[in-house]
């Protein structure tokens, strides 16, 4: 019925069609791509971890094992890869104070590799800083960088006052940085009396969550510096929580911060020509250093321009094109009411501790608390303190006999009246 097969001679496959060949040629190519794929990923993923090693080994080098490394990487968002950053990409050698390192993380953009600040770690001795606090230029910038014809200039600051870590026992911390001070039970090396070491990393959106790894960082580093500088200290533990420095300002109100004396002075004074916004702090019995910000509102501008004559209106509307009111009370304690400096135009000039008077646009006093000198200054823009008159006096005196009050200082000297 059927004839038989005659043995196969070879030849072409049977074709099945030309999609079903084209599907197979498609699957071929994905697996060959697969592969390189593959491949690639793990090429990248082992290039990624030897990046990582040779940055925490780097991270470790240059901060001489201060510094967690793996923390280091973890801030900002997290980094790959850093190297040696900062103008003079200095490293932690134990040999001198100031001492240091500085870290940039490395970005690749359009083809080429961008380097972006990471992480700075430096640390201070006092007596030596002389310039440890830099009080508000007010000659020229100050706490507002907004130009008063974008908006509401005095609605938000980017420069904030010190939050107080705890009761300011341990230190304190900005918007990017936090600040650990270890003090000597006697003088360490160089004659250093307290060992100031700050961890610093940049302002993002991850400032929240890098705001406790900064913590941690700063007071290891701390605790490890004192040890290497002999400075022996006990550090307090770490408060629980964090809260955001203060950059929003408020209505003055009844205040229980670091701006409630100017709330009381508010009760008794003319208040027409004074600032209605305030920015303050929570209080830190033990801080080295606390501030209160205050300004006026764009309804309170107007509200005073119109009580100005026609002379005085003339002599500060100009100024207001380039900076809003403000003014901005600081205290330091301790060994910190001797490195007060004020920005000047050919350097910074130094607040004499025990001393009162002015320097540039800043008025400055001195007490004694628990028998060491403190320094409470008043920094205000020339053409503010012209509107505000011998009112400025009496703030500040307020602001000075609340702070010695509360922290049970006597021998108050404020400069004297204009």
């Amino acid at each position: 019925m059927f004839e038989p097969l005659e043995p196969s001679r070879g030849g072409p496959l049977p074709d099945r069609g030309r999609l079903r060949n084209v599907a197979n040629a498609a699957l071929l190519l994905v697996g060959i791509g697969g592969l390189a794929l593959g491949g690639w990923a793990l090429l990248d993923a082992y290039e990624t971890h030897q990046d990582r090693e040779a940055s925490r080994a780097l991270i470790t080098k240059a901060c001489a094992g201060l510094a967690d490394p793996r923390a280091v990487m973890e801030l900002d968002g997290g980094a790959d890869r850093v190297v040696l950053g900062g103008r003079d990409a200095g490293t932690v050698d134990f040999e001198t104070i100031p001492d240091g390192c500085a870290l940039s993380r490395v970005v690749e953009r359009d083809g080429k590799d961008r380097t972006y600040s990471q992480f700075t770690l430096s640390l201070k001795g006092l007596p030596q800083a002389r310039d440890l606090h830099v009080t508000d230029d007010a000659w020229r910038t100050g706490p507002f960088r907004t130009h008063r014809s974008q908006g509401d200039a005095t609605a938000r600051t980017e420069e904030p006052d010190r939050m107080p870590l705890g009761d300011g026992a341990l230190g304190d911390y900005g918007p990017d940085d936090v600040t650990v001070v270890a003090r000597c039970e006697q003088p360490a090396k160089s004659g250093t009396t307290s060992l100031i070491v700050t961890a610093r990393s940049p302002i993002t959106a991850h400032g929240a969550a890098d705001r406790p790894v900064l913590a941690r960082i700063a007071r290891r580093a701390a605790e490890g510096a004192a040890e290497k500088y002999g400075c022996r200290t006990r550090l307090p533990a770490l408060p629980a929580e964090l809260p955001p420095p203060v950059t929003v300002l408020g209505p003055v109100g009844e205040r229980t911060d670091s701006c409630g004396w100017f709330s009381a002075h508010l009760r008794t004074a003319e208040r027409d020509r004074l600032p209605d916004r305030a920015a303050g702090v929570p209080l830190g019995g033990s801080a080295r250093e606390e501030g209160c910000l205050l300004a006026m509102s764009p309804e309170g501008t107007e509200r005073v321009l119109r009580l100005l004559t026609t002379a005085e209106r003339e002599d500060v509307i100009g100024s207001l094109r380039y900076s809003p009111w403000w003014l901005r009370t600081r205290a330091y304690f301790g060994e910190d009411a001797a490195a007060v400096v004020v920005p000047g135009l050919h350097g910074p000039d130094p607040v004499i501790p025990g001393k009162a008077g002015r320097v540039g646009d800043v008025l400055h006093g001195s007490m004694t608390c628990q028998g060491r000198t403190a320094t409470v200054t008043a920094a205000v823009p020339y053409r503010y303190k012209s509107v505000l008159g011998p009112r400025l006096g009496a703030l500040f005196k307020a602001y000075a006999e609340d702070v010695a009050a509360r922290r049970g200082c006597t021998d108050l000297v404020l400069p004297p009246s204009e």
